[in-house]
C-alpha cells in the first residue's frame, strides 16, 4: 500500500552504525524520506531512517535523489537490498499479473542505480518491460512499455557484447515499433550466430518478410494501442465505439495474425453482447 512521507535533512556530521563493530556511515546533508508519524518527536531513529529510503525507493524508484537514495541503503541498511533481491526472485518464479510485473520493474531499477553497466540486470528490465506491456490489462500503455524496453536492450548491447537473446528481443521491439530496417539487421546478426535448426530458420523466415515487403505498413503496436481503448471504453460503457475498433482491427487481421490472444475475441465477444448482436 502507498505511504505517505515526510523528509527529515541530517544535522552536519550526521551518521549511523551498523554491523556488530557499530561502524559509523556518514549521511549527507540532503532531505530522507520517512513515513509521516503524527506523534514522533525529534529526528527519526535509525531503523525509521532505513525503513524510510527503502519504501520511498520502492514507491518512487525514478525520483530526484534515487541514486543517494540507494547508495545510503547499499552503504548504511545493506540488510534491504537482501530482501529487495529476494523478492524479486521470488516473483520471477510466481505466476504474477501485470501490477506485480510493474513491482518488479521497480525493484529491479534500484539494483540498476548501483550497477548501471549490469548487462543481464539491463536485459531482464527490458523483458519484463515487454511482458507487462503485451499484458491484455496494459494495452493503453503498451507504447511507452515497448519504448523503455527499448531503451533497456540498446543499453544492454552498448555495456557488453551483445548476446543473441537481447539482439532477439531488441529487434521484435523494433518490428513492433515499425522500425523493420533496424530489426532486419538485428535479426540478420541473430541468424548469423545461430547453429543450423528451427530457430534459425525462423530468423530467417522474418527477416525475407521484411524484404519482400510482408509486413504490416505501420506499426502493430498502434493496432495494440487500439485493443487497449477499446477495453477502456468497455469499461466506461461506451460499448458501441468499442465494438467499432475491435471489429475493425478483426477485419485488417494484422494484429491477430501476429498476436492470436484470445482475450481479443473474448472482449469482441463481450461489446457485441452489450450492444444486443447476439
Amino acid at each position: 500500500d502507498p505511504v505517505s512521507f515526510e523528509f527529515y535533512t541530517p544535522e552536519e556530521g550526521s551518521s549511523v552504525k551498523i554491523g556488530p563493530q557499530q561502524r559509523e556511515v556518514p549521511l549527507p546533508r540532503i532531505p530522507l524520506p520517512v513515513a509521516r508519524d503524527e506523534e514522533r518527536e525529534g529526528p527519526p531513529s535509525e531503523d525509521i531512517l532505513g525503513q524510510g529510503i527503502y519504501d520511498y525507493l520502492r514507491q518512487f524508484p525514478d525520483c530526484a535523489l534515487n541514486e543517494q537514495y540507494a547508495l545510503i541503503l547499499r552503504d548504511a541498511f545493506p540488510h534491504y537490498l537482501s530482501d529487495l533481491a529476494s523478492q524479486i526472485v521470488m516473483l520471477d518464479y510466481k505466476e504474477v499479473d501485470a501490477p506485480y510485473i510493474r513491482r518488479q520493474i521497480s525493484y529491479m531499477k534500484i539494483l540498476l542505480l548501483l550497477d548501471p553497466d549490469n548487462a543481464g540486470l539491463l536485459h531482464q528490465l527490458g523483458t519484463a518491460c515487454m511482458e507487462v506491456g503485451l499484458s491484455f490489462s496494459q494495452l493503453d500503455n503498451v507504447r511507452n512499455d515497448f519504448l523503455k524496453a527499448l531503451g533497456y536492450f540498446q543499453r544492454a548491447i552498448k555495456v557488453a557484447v551483445p548476446d543473441t537473446a537481447t539482439l532477439n528481443c531488441l529487434a521484435q521491439i523494433n518490428y513492433w515499433l515499425g522500425d523493420y530496417p533496424s530489426c532486419s539487421r538485428l535479426w540478420q546478426q541473430v541468424h548469423d550466430n545461430l547453429d543450423e535448426g528451427l530457430v534459425k530458420d525462423i530468423i530467417r523466415e522474418k527477416i525475407e518478410r521484411i524484404e519482400t515487403g510482408s509486413v504490416p505498413d505501420y506499426p502493430l503496436v498502434d493496432d495494440l494501442e487500439a485493443v487497449g481503448q477499446a477495453l477502456v471504453l468497455y469499461g466506461s460503457k461506451d460499448y458501441s465505439q468499442a465494438l467499432q475498433i475491435m471489429e475493425t482491427l478483426e477485419e485488417q487481421g494484422h494484429l491477430l495474425e501476429e498476436f492470436p490472444m484470445p482475450e481479443f475475441h473474448y472482449l469482441l465477444g463481450l461489446c457485441r453482447e452489450k450492444v444486443g448482436d447476439i
